[in-house]
């Protein structure tokens, strides 16, 4: 990300980028970006645009079809990244959502630098306008002072724009659900023969289809869960959860506890203290991974409130959701109490 100290460095002044925001200096060059539709596939090499580039593609509320572009993503103008997936599959508060024209790079994250330290480090989505292909793409010879004062103009102007009224925040996140469309669903029949025709098209692969078979599973064992503990004869049982302090640390290994280890610690709704054990999760049972971070903070989607954490949050290492019920490309981490974790 930007550091602390380029925001020092002479250039131009962010009043000089907010005319053209909410002007029409580039309105040509808006429509020729939004134009700009690449049909990038995972693997693609491409060049992200100049940050003056992006900046004339966005509107005043610093969005092009809604999706924001964020300060975080500014680091990495001029940079050659391969495509990582589409991110046509999506979801936005709980639901299966649908977004054009955008993609994901290098698994790159957001690291809330910009966000007052949120951790709940999203992937990055890019539209295709803000890239070109590097085939194409020339050194157009511009001098990087000058492009070092358009970013850390960008930086600033993005950061404004970025916190909203009443203490919320603005970020990709947030605005997702305004940015998409919902995804359409149909019958469970009509479904998976849809899935059938994606495989043998190998727009998807049988992988796809085990994670979908694995959610299912999970989902099951939940819903009997859920059914037992909400029987007459356990009225007075599963309202209060217990926690087990382990203090974990970045670095540390541990083991996901059991299916059934796990599920005598939730409640009648399948969460423990507030937070839900998903089926999604029930995959990652028995296997081994390393700490990366105890999560202090992350940014509501629906109120854009910066919230913490009462009891530990604990993100691991490469256990993210793999979309299961929808295939949504988003891969956000999953979150764990430390009572479904035990040190190995």
């Amino acid at each position: 990300m930007l550091e602390p100290a380029s925001l020092l460095k002479p250039g131009l002044d962010a009043k000089e980028l907010r005319e053209p925001f909410a002007g029409e200096t580039y309105a040509s060059g808006r429509a020729s970006l939004r134009e700009a539709t690449l049909n990038l596939k995972a693997g693609d090499l491409v060049e992200v645009r100049s940050a003056a580039e992006i900046m004339s593609s966005l509107d005043a509320e610093g969005k092009l079809d809604g999706l924001p572009f964020m300060p975080e993503m500014l680091a990495f103008c001029g940079r050659c990244l391969r495509v990582s997936r589409r991110a046509d599959n999506t979801c936005a508060r709980g639901q299966p959502r649908r977004i054009e024209a955008t993609v994901h790079l290098a698994e790159l994250r957001c690291d809330g630098s910009a966000h007052r330290g949120c951790e709940a480090a999203c992937l990055l989505m890019w539209k295709e306008a803000w890239l070109r292909r590097v085939a194409v793409s020339a050194d157009d010879g511009a001098d990087p002072a000058v492009a070092n004062g358009v970013a850390d103009a960008a930086y600033r102007r993005l950061s404004e724009i970025a916190q909203q009224p009443n203490d919320a925040l603005m970020c990709q996140a947030t605005e997702l659900h305004s940015a998409s469309c919902a995804a359409p669903v149909g019958s469970p029949p009509a479904y998976f023969a849809g899935l059938a025709r994606d495989v043998a098209s190998r727009r998807r692969s049988f992988g796809d289809l085990r994670k979908l078979i694995t959610y299912f599973k999970g989902k099951a064992i939940m819903y009997a869960f859920m059914l037992w503990a909400r029987a007459p004869w356990n009225a007075d049982r599963y309202r209060k959860t217990p926690a087990a302090p382990l203090d974990l640390r970045a670095g540390e290994l541990v083991r996901v506890r059991g299916i059934f280890e796990i599920v005598r610690t939730l409640d009648r709704n399948g969460c423990n203290r507030g937070m839900e054990f998903k089926p999604e999760m029930f995959q990652f049972c028995g296997r081994k991974y390393p700490v990366i971070y105890n999560m202090q903070r992350r940014i509501d989607e629906r109120s854009g409130e910066l919230k913490g954490f009462r009891s530990p949050c604990i993100v691991l290492e490469s256990v993210y959701c793999e979309g299961q019920r929808s295939f949504c490309q988003r891969s956000n981490y999953h979150y764990w109490r430390e009572i479904w974790l035990s040190r190995v």
